[in-house]
């Protein structure tokens, strides 16, 4: 499974460190982020340091629904000609709406030279059983001719961003998957987003939220069927659910240094409450399958030495508290190896492996609580059980 980076807010010189450093496979730009003229520039930089890198370019056409509401926070996104309201009446009857949309995203990414192609497309709030879910099949079904029509070669991913709730729905989730199985004109591969609750850059929505077995069991199954039909899978801030995603036989996992890079929410398009502190660097250890704060990783390696990952990007945070740059790094290192330790292609044995991992975090947590650090022991190993149910939902879903 490759690993992506998913740009956002304050990216600094993060990007360019981890593909230096060939930490990650790609990056996820962000127009939100991005006018027209920076979006050229960074990717000059990027491409400066590695030619062969992949670079995409997220459309986040399902934000459109946020213009002109309330507090909206939108940044650079309606410097885009594609990025405009249509109205459902509009999507909903014929196809020139939905041409005219794909048509102008697909030329902002192909002036861009982007290694691939995402096809724009709503976000379906609730159920698969759905107007918005119709409309999301109908941008979907036409977005392999419109870039033929328009000549493009680079593979074509169509986004699919959908609410964690429409996953729990087993059979509306199975249809679905079905349609998207059976078209005529299939894209190359889709690109998701599971959405969680309100968030913003620096706190809000945590992986909690989307810590529901049918949630992740489905989104693995959704992995599972595009791969065994010849479709690729890139997962949009999958961040420490990218190696179930990828032993699911996903093609790539992306997250990034904020938690709404780490966990997909809607809410990101409304302004929050200003202010607030920073929230707290952390540590990503591959034992525990989680991330620490700088605090418990000092307290639990005295006792454990092997929740430390015993990689180069320990080294900033030995004696020091490391740079926002090095706690990204620090993250897209272990992410990338810990999904390289699970996945060797066989899912049988994958699975098998990422179960035993989970074992191993447990006993970890274990250990520690017999010295005394009790502190979210609970929390911890109820999160670990989840990700066990998680791997048996899909199972039995996927009859494997």
């Amino acid at each position: 499974m490759l690993l992506y980076a998913q740009h956002g807010y304050a990216p600094g010189d993060k990007m360019l460190r981890a593909v230096q450093e060939r930490f990650i496979n790609g990056v996820i730009l962000s127009p939100r982020y991005l006018s027209p003229e920076t979006a050229n520039r960074i990717i000059e930089d990027l491409r400066g340091i590695r030619m062969d890198l992949d670079v995409l370019f997220d459309p986040e056409f399902y934000a459109t629904i946020k213009i002109g509401t309330p507090n909206a926070h939108l940044g650079s996104l309606e410097q885009w000609p594609y990025f405009r309201l249509r109205r459902r009446n509009d999507l909903l009857v014929g196809t020139s709406a939905i041409d005219d949309t794909l048509r102008l995203a697909y030329q902002a990414q192909k002036d861009l030279d982007c290694s691939a192609i995402i096809a724009p497309n709503i976000y379906i709030s609730g159920s698969f059983d759905s107007i918005e879910s119709a409309i999301a099949i109908s941008f979907i079904t036409r977005a392999k001719s419109v870039a033929e029509g328009m000549g493009i070669r680079e593979p074509l991913y169509v986004t699919l961003a959908i609410c964690k709730d429409a996953l729990i729905n087993r059979h509306e989730c199975i249809n679905f998957i079905n349609i998207l199985t059976s078209l005529d004109t299939p894209p190359d591969g889709i690109y998701t987003l599971i959405g969680a609750g309100p968030t913003d850059a620096r706190s809000g929505a945590t992986r909690s939220e989307i810590l529901i077995p049918e949630v992740l069991g489905g989104w693995m199954l959704l992995n599972h069927a595009m791969f065994i039909n010849g479709l690729r899978t890139m997962n949009g801030c999958s961040d420490i659910f990218s190696p179930l995603l990828g032993i699911a036989q996903g093609t790539v996992g992306a997250t990034g240094w904020w938690s709404n890079l780490q966990v997909f929410s809607m809410g990101k398009y409304i302004k929050g409450q200003q202010g607030g502190q920073q929230p707290l660097i952390r540590y990503l250890s591959k034992r525990l399958m989680n991330r620490i704060t700088l605090h418990e990783r000092e307290a639990f390696s005295e006792i454990l030495p092997a929740i430390m990952n015993g990689l180069s990007t320990d080294s900033f945070y030995i004696g020091q508290e490391p740079t926002r740059t090095e706690e990204a790094l620090q993250g897209w290192q272990a992410l990338s190896t810990l999904t390289n330790d699970l996945i060797s292609g066989d899912i049988n044995e994958d699975l098998a492996r990422l179960e035993a991992q989970i074992m191993r975090a447990k006993e970890a947590y274990t250990e520690l609580q017999s010295h005394g650090l009790s502190q979210k022991y609970e929390s911890n190993i109820e999160y670990l059980a989840i990700l066990e149910r998680s791997i048996n939902y899909f199972r039995e879903v996927a009859e494997i």
